[in-house]
């Protein structure tokens, strides 16, 4: 028996994170002196366009996965041999 759920996709969460990492990297980037001042003013927004793309590909995704499912079957709801 597979009892296994997987938890469910949240993509503002994911686009948040991402953001976070970006903005660390660009300023680790900054700091080590890989970039300087002129091209780190590109980075911010890159990273904001990076995330706003990888969350729509998510939704995209996350929607079309449910479309696949069964609505009169939920996952969360029962387990494999289990009577209601």
């Amino acid at each position: 028996m597979n009892t296994t759920r997987t938890h469910p996709l949240n993509v503002s969460y994911l686009v948040v994170g991402l953001v976070f990492l970006g903005l660390a990297g660009s300023w680790a980037l900054r700091q080590t002196g890989v970039v300087d001042f002129a091209e780190i003013r590109w980075l911010f927004p890159l990273t904001l366009l990076g995330a706003g793309l990888v969350g729509i590909v998510a939704m995209t995704v996350k929607g079309l996965s449910r479309h696949d499912a069964s609505p009169a079957h939920d996952s969360y709801d029962t387990y494999e041999g289990e009577d209601r």
